[in-house]
């Protein structure tokens, strides 16, 4: 029983490890596969919109292939003289010429087992589709004869003959000046095939067709179109080629081509033509058949076995060709499917061409030393200081997720850190080529920042409140730094793993925001977003002006004249930041002139005249600045009609009042003291204590002078009773002095 529970104990182990490494393998996964499909991601990305030219960077020299030795000795008029050369030197392949040239390789016919007993003629005809008219049932046809040649019959592909019939067509046949009417424009070939027979009966049983159609019938067409009496027998073919459809677009460009050809039922040219031209410019299709369907008899693809072909090579040339020409050389098929045309690198050798391959001849044994000595490399995924992955051994220098091709190994480990930093990427060398170790960079900053949504929520942020209140990131800001240092020599000991990363831990030259700075006046903080607004002019904010207002409004033993008064006065001063005395002049007389007739509207003239006094009572006016700043105001008030109307309204006021209230007041009577002590007072006092007794001085002279002023102004019994009151006063007055004198005396 004992050893039982021990293997049961041994097997539960055994599937809890397996369950462990295969979430072990599963997380893994998980965290290279995200860093993976971004990258790929932005590799399509920068294919379609790159951001920047990976030719242009340092350590991509070997992907720019250019050189600027050439700037040395450029000059502007050489670029005339280039395009010339170029045009009249080197002829571009595959482009549309002059001439449109057509090569006859040969007729082929496995029907005709003889080529020596048969002759073959080609006949090239140029039809001209033109519009259709209104009451027209077809379009009309133009058909122009280009010229005839002979062809051989059936050739030997291995020794075919050295000789080849050649026609060429002037482009400009195909241009619209021959006609506006003209749609489009096809090749018409027309093949011969004729024999002279020796007997009719032995001619007759060995010729046969594709299309096994009985033997009368082709004597009888044949004899149809050979009257003649020479005994001999022919047989006609066609095919057709567009060269410009109706959208004027070319179909024929430089290639070999292999015509099907039909047997053409004789009878001149509309017999020719009803069948082939319109059903030609119509578009079909055709099904490709499957490997399954190519051993069956309904292989489209048959019909080149079965029937005639004629085989030619069509070439856009710079001058005509007509007659017997040296035979072509076929195309060439590189690795990559492009055709290679060898007589045409034949045709063009420039002395230019010489010389840039034996100036190329150094780099050529480079490149082929290089590809000597290609290294091998191996990737290798790490995941909790784990080897869990590991590629097969690769020659090649191709981003494993870019698919860049860096060219050389230090290029490639450049890349990789600077472009791919959500992986750690660490070099090391091995026999025969280099190990590249993949971890995940756990000090990758994936964060995104510069989302407009996220400048202006953070504007809104910064003014304090609201859900989303608290730490948040900081808004990046961006510095650029020129340095030019010396760049130093290519190595790939930067690659290798080190103890302490001092190459990754540099210390950066722009630290961050190290230093809060505040506002002058508000002593606020100042904010990231508000660095660029000066907050010196900022002197009287909205706010502030408010709460300036809100207090002036809280005193209660002042007047409603003058707490406007103040209110406009304190804002002048905020606004225009005052800070000496000697400023205080300049004040008033911008005070009048901004705000002046606003105070005369108001009915605040005497309010400012008394502010002016205690100004001057303070010692911060001057009496000449006191006279200069009243008579500015009184000019003003002379000037403006509507403000000397309220000040007559407001003296005939003050006169009701003081008929109907303030004369049955009794008067405040002020105990006059020694001329000592008020001299002492004013001197040793403090500033408002000063102020008290000016402000109470200035009372009594306004009250004494609104008494004179309404007894002068106002003659009547009642003014006579107060001169009685007034005058039997100041007898007893001067009594009472008298009398005091005299005890002095005494």
């Amino acid at each position: 029983m004992p050893p039982k529970k021990r293997e049961k104990e041994s097997e539960t182990n055994k599937n809890s490890k397996i369950d462990h490494l295969q979430a072990d393998h599963e997380l893994f996964l998980q965290a290279f596969e995200k860093p993976t499909q971004i990258y790929r991601f932005l590799r399509t990305r920068n294919m379609l919109s790159p951001i920047f030219l990976n030719r242009t960077l340092s350590y991509m020299k070997r992907r720019m292939s250019r050189s600027n030795k050439s700037r040395i000795g450029f000059k502007v008029d050489s670029l005339l003289e280039k395009i010339t050369l170029k045009k009249s030197t080197e002829l571009q392949l595959n482009s549309l010429g002059g001439y449109m040239t057509l090569t006859f390789l040969g007729f082929y016919d496995k029907s005709l087992e003889e080529p020596s007993d048969y002759q073959v003629k080609v006949e090239t005809l140029l039809l001209k589709i033109c519009h259709k008219k209104r009451k027209e049932s077809s379009s009309a046809i133009v058909e122009v004869s280009v010229g005839s040649c002979s062809v051989p019959l059936n050739p030997s592909t291995s020794e075919p003959p050295a000789m080849a019939s050649a026609v060429s067509i002037s482009s400009d046949t195909f241009s619209p000046s021959h006609g506006p009417n003209v749609k489009s424009y096809m090749l018409m070939l027309r093949v011969t095939v004729t024999k002279a027979s020796m007997s009719n009966g032995a001619s007759t049983t060995e010729i046969t067709n594709g299309d096994d159609e009985p033997l009368t019938k082709r004597l009888k067409s044949s004899s149809d179109i050979n009257s003649s009496t020479d005994n001999k027998w022919s047989k006609l073919y066609g095919s057709e080629l567009i060269v410009y459809d109706k959208h004027n677009r070319c179909l024929l460009t430089n290639g070999e081509y292999d015509l099907v050809l039909h047997d053409v039922t004789p009878g001149g040219r509309s017999a020719t033509i009803a069948r082939s031209p319109h059903k030609a410019l119509m578009a079909q299709w055709e099904t490709i058949p499957n490997e399954n369907d190519l051993q069956t008899e309904t292989n489209p693809f048959d019909i080149f076995k079965v029937r005639p072909l004629l085989k030619l090579k069509l070439s856009w040339s710079q001058e005509p060709t007509n007659g017997l020409v040296n035979r072509p050389k076929l195309y060439q098929q590189d690795s990559n499917g492009v055709k290679k045309d060898n007589t045409a690198k034949e045709k063009i050798s420039t002395p230019r061409c010489s010389t840039s391959e034996i100036k190329n001849g150094e780099k050529s044994k480079q490149e082929s030393t290089d590809s000597s000595k290609r290294q091998q490399i191996i990737y290798q995924f790490l995941y909790n200081n784990n080897s869990r992955q590991q590629t097969e051994a690769c020659d090649d220098l191709h981003c494993p997720w870019c698919s860049l091709d860096c060219g050389a190994l230090y290029s490639l480990l450049k890349h990789l850190k600077l472009c791919h930093s959500r992986f750690n990427f660490t070099y090391f060398p091995i026999p025969g080529g280099a190990r590249i170790d993949v971890s995940i960079n756990e000090l990758y900053d994936g964060s995104y920042t510069g989302s407009p949504h996220d400048l202006i929520a953070a504007q809104g942020r910064s003014r304090g409140g609201g859900p989303r209140a608290g730490p948040t990131r900081r808004a990046s800001l961006t510095h650029l730094l020129v340095l030019r240092r010396r760049r130093h020599r290519h190595s790939l000991a930067e690659f290798l793993e080190l103890d302490d990363n001092d190459v990754d831990a540099q210390r950066p030259y722009l630290t961050g925001h190290n230093r809060l700075y505040h506002h002058t006046i508000t002593c606020l903080p100042v904010y990231p977003n508000e660095l660029d607004i000066d907050s010196e002019s900022e002197t009287d904010p909205l706010w502030l002006q408010q709460k300036t207002m809100m207090m002036i409004d809280e005193f209660t033993d002042v007047n409603e004249g003058e707490k406007e008064l103040m209110k406009m006065w304190n804002l002048h001063v905020m606004k225009y930041n005052y800070v000496g005395d000697c400023q205080i002049p300049l004040a008033c007389q911008m005070f009048l002139q901004m705000k002046g007739k606003e105070l005369l509207e108001k009915n605040l003239y005497r309010n400012f005249i008394l502010h002016m006094c205690s100004l001057h009572d303070f010692g911060l006016l001057s009496p000449v600045a006191l006279y200069q700043t009243v008579q500015m105001l009184n000019q003003m008030l002379a000037d403006s009609a509507d403000a000397k109307e309220k000040m007559r309204d407001s003296l005939r006021a003050q006169r009701d009042h003081w008929n109907a209230v303030g004369k049955y007041q009794q008067p405040v009577i002020i105990e006059q003291k020694p001329n000592n002590t008020t001299v002492k007072l004013n001197v040793e006092a403090s500033p408002s204590v000063r102020r008290k007794t000016s402000n109470l001085q200035n009372a009594n002279r306004m009250a004494s002078a609104s008494s004179n002023f309404s007894k002068s102004s106002s003659p009547g019994p009642a003014n006579s009773e107060t001169k009685r009151k007034m005058s039997s006063g100041s007898i007893q007055s001067r009594k009472r002095s008298s009398i005091s004198e005299r005890k002095s005396s005494v």
